[in-house]
């Protein structure tokens, strides 16, 4: 049996807010054979944290880039703000050039008091995961970084052979008849 590939990923957070979720999330995709990258672990003092950063995004071993959103996230990604700000220049200029698109995942960690999302302008038409509320899509994360989706899409039928012939098309009537089974 061939040995899957683990994926590798790096989380993009705000400092400001949600540090401790984003490291259980971090500690979650290691145990589950993700290996993940984060500040926390792999930024040492005396290190360049923009040069960090850019190296990450643009690593082409770093499969998936796993943005954090929160409400600090956003509002300093939306104003540029240093940190944040700095990670989002790098990140759209990816987005929006030479990277896989599939690369970078949104992920809601927090929601505003009516329920909308705190996700960055530049990713608001991205589809994300919502952990805001708990971790209830986190099989589905793990499905998209092993690229082992839950519904497959089926393999591709041979035309039917009834097209070609010059009889009565009946197969709505078969369909009916093993749906009443």
């Amino acid at each position: 049996m061939k040995k899957q590939k683990s994926p590798k990923v790096f989380i993009s957070y705000s400092w400001a807010a949600n540090k401790e979720r984003v490291i259980q999330i971090a500690n979650d995709l290691m145990r589950d054979g993700v290996e993940t990258i984060i500040d926390e672990w792999h930024l040492k003092h005396g290190n360049d944290k923009y040069s960090f950063m850019e190296q990450m995004v643009t690593n082409p071993s770093i499969d998936f880039v796993l943005i954090m959103c929160d409400k600090s996230y956003t509002q300093k990604a939306d104003s540029r703000a240093v940190g944040v700000g700095n990670k989002t220049a790098i990140i759209s200029s990816e987005l929006y050039g030479k990277m896989k698109q599939t690369k970078f995942i949104p992920i809601i960690i927090e929601k505003d008091e009516n329920g909308n999302t705190y996700c960055p302008t530049y990713l608001k038409s991205r589809i994300y995961f919502d952990f805001s509320n708990n971790d209830d899509q986190y099989e589905q994360l793990l499905r998209t970084l092993y690229g082992e989706p839950l519904y497959r899409k089926p393999p591709l039928g041979k035309k039917p052979e009834w097209l070609s012939e010059d009889s009565v098309n009946i197969s709505s009537i078969e369909h009916a008849v093993i749906e009443l089974k």
